[in-house]
This record gives C-alpha cells, sequence and structure tokens, in this order.
C-alpha cells in the first residue's frame, strides 16, 4: 500500500492536466529520490509561481509584475498592431503561435472552462467585448474596416463550438472574426502543432 504522503502528492499531479494516475506516481517516486535542497527549491519556485504572476488586465494571459510594466510584455510592445487580437483558448496556446514569427497583433486569453450554453457570458468574454469596442471607437472610420478578430480555437468539437459562438456575439460589434486555416488537422490542438503547421493556419486564416 502506498504511503499516505507519497499518495497525496500523487494525487497533486494526476489532477495536472495531460497527467495520468501512473506518470503522477512516477514523478513522485522520482521526487522523493531527489536530495532535500532540490525538492525544496522545487516547491519555493512553485510558491513563487503564484505569488509573482499576475494576470494582465488587457489579454488575460499571466506575466511577472514590477514597478515598471503593469501588463504583459506583448501588451506593452508598441509594435505591437492593436487593432488584430488572437483569440486563444489557453495561455500555452501563446507561445507556438509567437514563435512562427508571422503573427504581430495582440492576444486574448478566453479559458478552457468556458460554457457557452450559459446565459451569462463569462467575464473574460465580456471583457473580450469590451476591448473590441473601446479599441474601434478609437479608430477614425476608415480605419474601423482594419479591426480583426483571429479565432485561434483547437481544432475540436469543442473548440469549433467556441469559435461559432464568438463569431456570432462579434459580428454585431461590426468587425471582422476569422478561424484559422487549412494546415491545422481536426482534433489538434495548438500547443502541440508544429510551426509550419501554425504558419499555414495563420496565414490563410479566412
Amino acid at each position: 500500500m502506498t504511503p499516505r504522503s507519497i499518495q497525496a502528492v500523487i494525487d497533486h499531479f494526476a489532477a495536472l492536466p495531460g497527467i495520468g494516475p501512473r506518470q503522477a506516481a512516477r514523478i513522485a517516486f522520482h521526487l522523493l529520490k531527489l536530495p532535500q535542497q532540490a525538492v525544496e527549491k522545487f516547491a519555493h519556485d512553485i510558491i513563487l509561481l503564484k505569488e509573482k504572476i499576475k494576470v494582465c488586465p488587457v489579454c488575460l494571459a499571466g506575466f511577472e509584475e514590477n514597478n515598471d510594466i503593469k501588463t504583459c510584455a506583448i501588451c506593452a510592445e508598441t509594435k505591437r498592431t492593436k487593432t488584430t487580437i488572437c483569440v486563444v483558448e489557453r495561455e500555452s496556446d501563446i507561445d507556438p503561435i509567437e514563435k512562427t514569427g508571422v503573427f504581430h497583433g495582440t492576444y486574448h486569453v478566453i479559458g478552457e472552462n468556458v460554457d457557452i450554453l450559459e446565459k451569462a457570458i463569462s467575464p473574460s468574454i465580456t471583457q473580450l467585448l469590451e476591448r473590441i469596442t473601446y479599441i474601434t471607437k478609437q479608430l477614425p472610420p476608415e480605419k474601423q474596416k482594419n479591426m480583426e478578430i483571429v479565432l485561434a480555437m483547437n481544432a475540436t468539437v469543442e473548440g469549433d463550438a467556441l469559435a461559432l459562438y464568438l463569431a456570432k456575439i462579434i459580428t454585431p460589434l461590426g468587425v471582422a472574426s476569422h478561424r484559422l486555416g487549412r494546415g491545422l488537422a481536426s482534433g489538434a490542438e495548438l500547443e502541440y502543432a508544429d510551426q509550419q503547421t501554425l504558419i499555414n493556419a495563420l496565414t490563410n486564416r479566412k
């Protein structure tokens, strides 16, 4: 029988996305073999993760706050195209898109657990709509047509449903929304897609 203290650690890791009970057990027993100092450093870094990382008030991605910057680095970058917003389900979807080097807009993290059947719109979607409205109002009428929302949902049934829902509620704002183009296989998740596939999907968005 697994000792209670080890089982508790296994349960914590098994609760993480993408980690099953066997993998969780391997991680727990691996930690048990590490030197005390290494385990303490690991635990300390997890605590710092919660203390140091804040949610960007603009795009809802996590960032390390300091005295000078109150938003994430991407939102703070003045060369970014503020009129193009790439909407993703998970914060981890941003990095693969950034590595392609072909997207120069900003992002908005909707979250994985958005229930599109709920009567009330989730706070992350409400903030997206408010953000779109605010930016559009800052633009002269002739440039408002340049506003674009890229719906970079995962190519899954849930992702497709979310993208359709977002397109439906964004359309009344008079802003164009596009899905990622061909290249992203059905069932694929952005986090695990190779760079060329993402480049094709971004370039051919429609």
